[in-house]
């Protein structure tokens, strides 16, 4: 029986894989043989599919049913009313998560933007004038909230890296939040990177203490220093070449045996539509630096690097596996 086939995590991944495959018809005759005797050779993986394909249904089915509009129809409007009639609430509501969790897939930064007070473009670095004097330098595709009233000097840094030179001010602290990081100083030049679940701090000149939310350790950074902080609280700092970790200022990501799946999710911040990992590749190491001006040429030389391949599915996700 299906209810008693409990799916891997290979085989949700490898159903992804051949979804998006199939759906972008991109396969060859090979490649359909291939498909079939994959789906035909384990009960799971016809299952995992069968799943994936219920999914997209569910995405795809309400955003159809919107978008068709003739002449001689109910007006849109109308018909997405009576969509959510009484009887259809349920169905309604399901339908609608799915599509709002599909737009969330897109588009992961719109909640970062509704609470930003500045938000970057694509492509370039942002230099911009805080109230106090003090300068940040903002990468593409990052977002920050101010607060300056008061005679606080507060920021948060919601998504993205940002390079901050911190103008000295009578003592007053200078306070950056990023993810569960806080960054404390009176006048500094450092960088924060909020790319992924971690946040990363390094030092330029001057010092900074580091902690978290919680308050329940910190870290004190001079120049050269750097640390992460996430769930596990702050880890122990490491002296670091300063102008590796601010290579993002010159249109670089610099690494350093950094897994795949990690690196992808900083150059997802670059790049025009998703970047995702599916499989075990993802744990692979890699070193080096990635232009962030061109990131699809970036992806595809990471795939070489760990012996994977690329698909772009649509102009909104590409894959490596």
């Amino acid at each position: 029986m299906q209810g008693d086939v409990k799916l891997t995590e290979a085989q949700k991944d490898e159903a992804a894989l051949w979804h998006v495959k199939r759906a972008g018809g991109s396969l060859t005759a090979a490649q359909e043989q291939k498909f079939d005797a994959w789906l035909n050779a384990n009960t799971g993986n016809r299952l995992a599919y069968d799943q994936m394909r219920v999914l997209w249904a569910q995405v795809e089915e309400p955003a159809r049913r919107i978008a068709v509009s003739d002449a001689g129809q109910v007006p849109v409007w109308q018909r997405v009313l009576d969509w959510f009639s009484p009887l259809r609430t349920v169905t309604s509501c399901a339908a609608v998560v799915a599509v709002l969790a599909m737009v969330a897939f897109l588009n992961p930064d719109g909640l970062d933007n509704l609470q930003a007070d500045i938000v970057t473009d694509a492509a370039t670095v942002t230099e911009i004038r805080l109230p106090d004097g003090s300068a940040v330098f903002l990468a593409a595709n990052s977002a920050i909230a101010t607060d300056f009233e008061d005679g606080k000097r507060d920021v948060e840094l919601l998504r993205g890296q940002a390079f901050f030179d911190v103008m000295h001010r009578d003592g007053d602290s200078f306070r950056v939040r990023a993810g569960l990081a806080t960054v404390e100083v009176v006048g500094t030049r450092f960088n924060v990177d909020y790319l992924t679940h971690d946040t990363t701090v390094g030092v330029e000149e001057g010092a900074v203490r580091v902690s978290t939310g919680a308050d329940t350790g910190s870290v004190m950074l001079g120049p050269g220093d750097a640390v992460a902080v996430g769930a596990g609280g702050v880890q122990a700092k490491e002296v670091v070449d300063i102008a590796s970790v601010q290579s993002w200022m010159h249109g670089r990501l610099s690494v350093q045996n950094v897994r795949l799946d990690d690196l992808v999710a900083r150059l997802d911040n670059f790049a025009p539509g998703r970047l995702m990992v599916l499989g075990n590749i993802g744990n692979k190491t890699v070193s080096g630096s990635f232009p962030t001006n061109d990131v699809a040429s970036s992806f595809e030389t990471l795939a070489v690097a760990v012996g994977g391949s690329v698909i772009k599915t649509s102009p909104w996700l590409t894959i490596i596996y």
